[in-house]
């Protein structure tokens, strides 16, 4: 067992000396996709504060049923909208510095994707027609996310691969296997969404959206 153990010590020296002698170049993969948006995602909270809980939730139920049935009338598909469960508790507010309580809420969040941009307009002022409805969240979005996704990693797979071998014809060496690949977690962070709206008039109103998906990968190739 003893001799195994020495066998075992400088066996894993040997390769570890051989990994450090191997030559090897390292190189950044970057890419970025902006695509045009075809798909808003909305977040609309209802929150209902009256001064009994019973009369709170009665109100909220009211109007969530009205929400639902404006998303119906705009034809919103029922797949993409999501209602949260619902939320009671005491409402505070602060006077003077000292929290007092001034009633019961009821809360509840409605999510969902609008995939027709023409109904942007219309759906956003029949929303705004009604003073409990408050849109908390809404970003442009792509319908084929995950497919753009896995292609902006191709690309900077590749264009890694690219740099790699431009680098070493310039060296006079010859590029080899993949030894390693990681991901640039902090320069891809989340995808950017840029919102952009223009109204000119009500005949000729639009919205134009972007986002964009940026990936980074570094890659170890071998070099003969």
């Amino acid at each position: 067992m003893k001799h195994f153990i020495i066998f075992l010590i400088i066996f894993c020296y040997f390769i570890s000396n051989a990994q450090e002698k191997q030559n090897f170049i390292e190189v950044n993969g970057t890419s970025e996709l902006i695509l045009i948006a075809d798909q808003i995602n909305f977040t609309i909270q209802i929150k209902i504060v009256d001064q009994s809980l019973e009369a709170s939730k009665k109100t909220n139920d009211k109007n969530l049923d009205y929400l639902l049935s404006i998303l119906e009338e705009m034809g919103i598909n029922p797949h993409n909208i999501e209602t949260s469960p619902t939320t009671l508790g005491k409402n505070y507010e602060y006077h003077l510095r000292e929290r007092k309580q001034n009633g019961f809420y009821t809360l509840v969040n409605v999510s969902f994707a609008l995939t027709d941009l023409s109904k942007y307009f219309e759906i956003t002022n029949r929303i705004a027609s009604n003073d409990y409805f408050e849109i908390i969240k809404s970003d442009y979005f792509i319908k084929d996310y995950e497919y753009q996704h896995k292609a902006a990693y191709i690309i900077a797979l590749e264009t890694a691969k690219e740099k790699a071998a431009y680098m070493c014809k310039a060296l006079e060496v010859k590029l080899g296997r993949v030894l390693e690949i990681q991901e640039n977690d902090y320069w891809q962070s989340n995808s950017k969404f840029t919102n952009t709206f223009s109204i000119e008039n009500t005949e000729s109103a639009s919205t134009n959206g972007k986002v964009t998906i940026r990936r980074s990968v570094k890659v170890k190739f071998e070099i003969e």
